[in-house]
C-alpha cells in the first residue's frame, strides 16, 4: 500500500498539485479524461464514456454552479438545472442514441 501511495504522491508532485480538488481542473487530467471519453465513444464502450463524462461533468458543474454560502434560491435552481441537463445528455447518449 505504501508503494501505491508513493506512486500517486510522485504524480501529484510532478504535476504540481498540492490539494485534492486541484487534480480535477488540471489541464493534463482533463485532456486525458477527454481522450479516454472520445476513445471509448468511438469503440462503443458505453459504460466507460458515461462514467468518465458524468464524473468530469458533475465535478465541473459542482465547481462552478454549486451555491455559495448565503446564496438564494436562484443559485440552487441553476445548479439543479445544470445537473439535470447533464443527466439528460448522458441518458440520451447511453440509452436513446443507437
Amino acid at each position: 500500500m505504501k508503494t501505491l501511495a508513493a506512486f500517486f504522491e510522485g504524480i501529484n508532485n510532478l504535476l504540481g498539485i498540492s490539494g485534492p480538488g486541484q487534480l480535477l481542473f488540471h489541464p493534463v487530467f482533463i485532456g486525458l479524461c477527454i481522450a479516454i471519453c472520445i476513445y471509448s465513444f468511438v469503440k462503443g464502450w458505453k459504460l466507460i464514456y458515461l462514467l468518465v463524462a458524468g464524473g468530469i461533468g458533475s465535478a465541473v458543474i459542482h465547481h462552478y454552479f454549486y451555491p455559495k454560502r448565503g446564496s438564494d434560491l436562484t443559485d440552487l435552481m441553476q445548479f439543479v438545472g445544470a445537473e439535470g441537463i447533464l443527466v439528460l445528455v448522458l441518458v440520451y447518449l447511453g440509452f436513446i442514441r443507437e
